[in-house]
């Protein structure tokens, strides 16, 4: 039976975090909705625009790792500045960038950023997240990126109607330079992991590739959203584009803490397979978009989607390793966005070429029902099993969609000692 009682989930430090993610997140996510169409104006082609927009994710996969291992040895912080000072200077520079390969250079270079604050930022979440809480506090904090999701796109446009690309690109930087100031109030925790020698295992721990690579299928499908709704838009007549952003973001918004609280009671997969079905049919919904209304059913299909994928996954990745592998594990899952914005965009950029852009969010949504299929697959083999239960229950299949969190359960009952199964 659950306790009644429930440690403490907001302090400063969670308050500030999530805070700072929103204003970081925000820097980013003024350019969704315009960066194509700057792209287009300054001569950019199809394929330009898919590896533009997903340009900045191939540093991040060189980085992650290390970022992973730094936070785990207190070097939260200092990172999640640095990279607010890397993002703010890029963005600004891009009001001098006329060509697509000056913006793609300054891309690259944005992944600097973006490879090290969510991830540093993520850490601290889950340093600084009780145990019984751990859905709910990833919840919010998935949330800060929702609420970002919902208002920027939208304003980036607004801005880009009045003040030009140029506007957009200085306030994107000022409002990364304000989140340094949100930040550094924070105070870390002490306990850091024992430092150790450099490992491959140590940098990536394996335990959290299989909730990355579910997650994978949910960035490949906004990739594709986020490169090529405004030319689906421009073909169809469907609006202002950063309206499906904005009503994705609201019911993502409603959906991360809910999701989280249930995760946390009946366990992770019951939330995250709901979550990339919805996913999928948002996707599909997008194929047969013929104005405004049902462009915007798409968007709170993904909302919902999205939120409730990303918070189980993401949890589900904490769960799956040890305290001192935490970082490690944010890097680890940070990866599907980087490689579903590289991969996807740059795949389905040809897609587009090849084909139309219609048949993109075809290939998005059925590329997420795959992700479907192989969670319920690896579920049936153990792979969505905690770290905890891993330990003390080495021999016992995963049995059930219903599998509440190890630290939840009771104590659990004495087995004769074996080697642990290492394919879980």
């Amino acid at each position: 039976m659950r306790s009644t009682s429930r440690p403490s989930l907001w302090n400063l430090n969670y308050s500030l975090t999530l805070l700072g993610t929103f204003s970081f997140f925000g820097s980013f996510f003024y350019l969704l909705s315009v960066l194509p169409d700057y792209i287009d104006e300054i001569g950019g082609e199809a394929w330009h625009i898919g590896i533009i927009v997903g340009g900045f994710n191939v540093i991040p996969l060189f980085i992650r790792p290390l970022v992973g291992r730094w936070s785990d040895h207190g070097h939260r912080l200092r990172m999640m500045q640095i990279s607010l000072v890397v993002f703010a200077g890029s963005l600004l520079l891009m009001v001098w960038s006329e060509d697509v390969w000056s913006l793609l250079g300054l891309r690259v270079v944005q992944g600097i950023g973006m490879a090290m604050f969510p991830t540093a930022a993520g850490s601290l979440i889950a340093e600084i997240v009780p145990m019984p809480r751990r859905g709910e506090g990833v919840g919010f904090f998935g949330m800060a990126t929702s609420l970002s999701q919902m208002a920027f796109p939208a304003l980036g446009v607004v801005i880009a109607q009045v003040g030009g690309f140029d506007a957009v690109f200085i306030v994107s930087a000022a409002t990364a330079l304000i989140s340094i100031l949100i930040v550094l109030p924070i105070s870390e925790p002490s306990g850091v992991a024992r430092r150790t020698r450099i490992t491959l295992a140590g940098l990536m721990p394996r335990p959290a590739v299989f909730p990355m690579l579910i997650f994978l299928t949910v960035t490949f499908s906004f990739s594709a959203a986020s490169a090529f709704l405004p030319l689906l838009s421009d073909e169809r007549d469907l609006g202002n584009v950063g309206l499906y952003f904005l009503v994705g973001g609201a019911f993502a918004v409603v959906t991360r803490p809910a999701a989280g609280r249930a995760s946390d009671r009946f366990g992770r997969v019951p939330v995250i397979l709901p979550g990339l079905i919805i996913s999928a049919l948002g996707m599909w919904t997008l194929t047969q978009a013929d104005g405004l209304p049902v462009m915007l059913l798409a968007g709170a299909f993904g909302g919902v989607g999205l939120g409730s994928a990303h918070t189980g996954l993401f949890a589900l990745a904490l769960d799956r390793v040890s305290d001192t592998q935490r970082g490690g594990a944010t890097a680890v899952f940070q990866y599907a966005w980087d490689l579903g914005g590289l991969i996807g965009s740059g795949a389905l950029g040809f897609v587009a070429s090849a084909i139309d852009v219609q048949t993109v969010f075809w290939v998005a949504g059925v590329v997420i029902f795959a992700g479907s299929a192989g969670l319920l697959f690896g579920h049936s083999v153990g792979w969505t099993r905690s770290h905890r239960d891993r330990v003390a229950r080495p021999l016992l299949p995963a049995i059930g969609l219903v599998s509440r969190p190890s630290a939840q359960r009771g104590t659990a009952p004495a087995l004769p000692q074996s080697k642990p199964d290492l394919r879980t």
